[in-house]
């Protein structure tokens, strides 16, 4: 009987082992296609924009990114990230406001030149001096995170793209 009773609990014991795995494993791979589906639908929303956009008048790189584009209906596009609160803001004109993303962790812009680099890792050239007038370019790249409640389970996505400015106006 006692034996019974010992190989039965070891086989217990191994049963909610791996049942409490499988439950965790579930519980992340739901945040990791949350994660995602919120990322590629900001992602979209933002280089249909961005492509689209008849200029970029304005980004910062410090800790609280930015980018502002003037779109193709003519209205000033405004993304920001605000570190304090883990969100991605569009706003349009200083008026409606949009969150893009929550739980992100990073935000960042890069712009690029129009005349692209030959023989060359890198394909532009980094805009500088009247940037407005020539970047053509934009690479945005931001992180999302989100934490298991009690649980040390956590779920990163990274998401990176270079949008071609399509409609920008030749000066």
């Amino acid at each position: 009987m006692l034996v019974a009773v010992g190989v039965f609990s070891i086989a217990g014991l191994a049963l909610s082992t791996i049942f409490v795995f499988s439950v965790r494993s579930f519980a992340a791979l739901t945040n990791y296609a949350m994660l995602d589906k919120e990322n590629r639908q900001a992602m979209d929303k933002m280089t249909r924009e961005i492509r689209e956009a008849k200029q970029v008048v304005n980004y910062t790189t410090n800790g609280a990114s930015s980018l502002s584009i003037i779109n193709g209906d003519g209205n000033t596009v405004t993304y920001t990230f605000s570190p304090s609160q883990k969100k991605m803001i569009r706003q349009v004109s200083g008026a409606e406001t949009e969150v893009l993303l929550t739980n992100c962790d990073l935000l960042s812009f890069n712009l690029y030149m129009r005349t692209p680099v030959t023989n060359s890792l890198q394909p532009y050239t980094l805009a500088a001096g009247d940037w407005p007038t020539t970047v053509k370019v934009v690479q945005l790249q931001w992180k999302t995170s989100c934490t298991l409640p009690n649980s040390r389970v956590n779920s990163e996505n990274v998401q990176t793209a270079r949008v071609v400015i399509r409609k920008q106006q030749d000066n």
